[in-house]
């Protein structure tokens, strides 16, 4: 989880909580009511910015296992051969290379 997300509910709480005071300022509650109103608009927008962050943690898990199916099903399609690099099938016989030459006897040699 990035920084970001584990701040957003405690943004959302002091974004709500600004606005309320703000809100009940200007409007002339009583300061015991103002404060009450705030406790409870605190929490609620606290309790709102948890459910938030969980939901936005579930759909980034989702999308980097989306990502991570992609990357591997983009390597099982085909081998890449860097250029310098020579890939040789032992399982094919043809030609020189696989053997079709017969073994030199020490022996004839000299």
């Amino acid at each position: 989880m990035s920084k970001q997300l584990k701040l957003l509910p405690a943004f959302i709480m002091l974004v709500a909580g600004a606005l309320t005071s703000i809100i009940t300022f200007k409007t002339g509650y009583d300061t015991k009511d103002a404060l009450t109103i705030l406790l409870v608009v605190l929490v609620a927008f606290y309790i709102l910015g948890l459910i938030l962050q969980r939901v936005i943690a579930k759909f980034e898990e989702a999308n980097n296992a989306v990502e991570e199916e992609e990357k591997e099903e983009e390597e099982s399609e085909g081998t890449v051969v860097e250029k310098g690099e020579s890939k040789v099938n032992v399982g094919e016989k043809s030609g020189v290379d696989a053997g079709s030459r017969p073994p030199l006897d020490r022996e004839e040699q000299e």
